[in-house]
């Protein structure tokens, strides 16, 4: 990501727009330059330092130096770095040291060499002293390991990107609109929506067009940042979609009025950094995905089946469904809740308190019950024990599959 004096754009007549770089000559030169530099950095195993002493020229020879400091920073972000150190604890040598040679200065050497002798005896260094810099555990001694291996136009490409998820942190609503002729696009993209942990108002607006309302970071009362990176972060899958329109309310200027960003994909010649829609699942994601297949035979994912319904409030997008063996043709949805998600589980709550037989399963992050214990939490809901989980962060697939058999028996007992 950018940080905020990075970001290139003008403001004009309460609008946005973010300055993208055209794939001319000087740009892709500027883009090769950096990544040769950065190569060279990994061949030889350059640390930062020595690494850093070698770009500054090409940060300092641009008329606009942000652009060169933007591309470098985006690089060194997906750079992999190793310790200088090794596994050395450099730190507790240190303190170690440190302590020593202040025992030592209570009556301190004549001279400077016997000094550093009875240092290096006292703490039992001598003749095993480690061949490394003494602060070498420090970031700059860190060496270069690894390169992304992206071209020039694909690193202005990237930074492009960054610019508009740059702005997006600061968003306070994002309204999106996409038009898909295959349902089955859709319905992926609205899971990684889910995914995200995004808030969003989904209204359809015809067979293949659908209109989102996402909350931004702005409108966000706690851990705003953490939401901004989220929704930063899903910029790269909306560009996976043929055809898309976002306006997006930034407020990068306290006590000032939002600025319209407006971009769409007939305007927008971004190509998105994700090639298929499986690279777009989260780690943890993908984590739990995995366990679950691996530890409930019992149980498969659904995530073709029909969207569940609430009545008079339409269709809902539920995290993951799943189905019995015994009974395929039940499915049961796993809906999580987030801690940014308050108003919205208060509103499915109420829902299934009027239907508890709805097959529906609540993940609650810890975060949202507040100073409550889960058992408080519960008490409010006394009907609703099978439909309620809690997790922190993500939930685990043990849990899941457990309320999964809970809700499955509780539906047999049914009349």
């Amino acid at each position: 990501m950018l940080t905020r004096e990075l970001l290139l754009y003008k403001c004009a007549g309460g609008r946005i727009t973010p300055r993208f770089l055209s794939p001319d000559n000087s740009f892709l030169t500027l883009a090769d330059s950096l990544l040769s530099v950065y190569r060279e950095a990994a061949g030889k195993q350059w640390t930062r330092a020595v690494l850093e002493d070698n770009i500054e020229p090409l940060l300092k020879a641009a008329v606009n130096n942000k652009i060169p400091a933007g591309m470098n920073k985006l690089l060194s972000d997906h750079c992999r770095f190793i310790s200088g150190c090794g596994e050395l604890d450099l730190s507790g040598i240190r303190e170690e040291i440190f302590k020593r040679s202040a025992i030592i200065l209570q009556n301190p050497p004549e001279d400077i060499e016997t000094y550093r002798r009875e240092v290096l005896n006292f703490t039992g260094a001598a003749g095993g002293w480690p061949q490394t810099d003494l602060y070498g555990d420090l970031p700059e001694f860190d060496r270069l390991e690894q390169v992304p291996p992206w071209q020039g136009a694909e690193l202005c490409n990237i930074y492009n990107i960054a610019q508009v998820q740059g702005l997006l942190m600061y968003a306070d609503k994002l309204e999106l609109t996409i038009n898909d002729s295959e349902p089955m696009v859709l319905r992926k993209f609205v899971r990684r929506l889910k995914f995200y942990r995004l808030l969003a108002h989904i209204e359809k607006k015809s067979g293949s067009e659908m209109k989102l309302s996402l909350s931004g970071p702005g409108a966000i009362l706690t851990e705003s940042r953490k939401y901004g990176l989220q929704l930063a972060a899903f910029f790269p899958v909306i560009l996976l979609l043929k055809k898309w329109k976002i306006r997006a309310e930034v407020k990068l200027r306290e006590n000032r009025p939002a600025d319209i960003l407006s971009l769409n994909s007939g305007k927008c010649e971004l190509k998105s950094t994700l090639r298929r829609w499986v690279e777009c699942v989260p780690d943890e994601v993908r984590l739990f995905i995995d366990n679950f297949r691996l530890d409930s035979a019992q149980w498969q994912l659904a995530p073709e089946a029909d969207l569940p319904e609430i009545p008079g409030q339409g269709a809902f997008f539920p995290d993951f469904a799943f189905v019995h063996s015994a009974a395929p043709d039940v499915v049961i949805h796993v809906e999580l809740f987030h801690r940014y998600h308050a108003v919205e589980l208060r509103s499915r709550l109420d829902f299934l308190q009027q239907h508890p037989e709805y097959p529906l399963l609540l993940g609650v992050d810890r975060g949202l019950t507040g100073k409550q214990s889960e058992v408080d939490f519960l008490t409010q809901y006394p009907d609703l024990a099978e439909h309620i989980f809690f997790f922190s962060n993500y939930p685990g697939s043990n849990i899941v599959r457990k309320k999964l058999q809970q809700m499955h028996d509780y539906l047999a007992e049914l009349p």
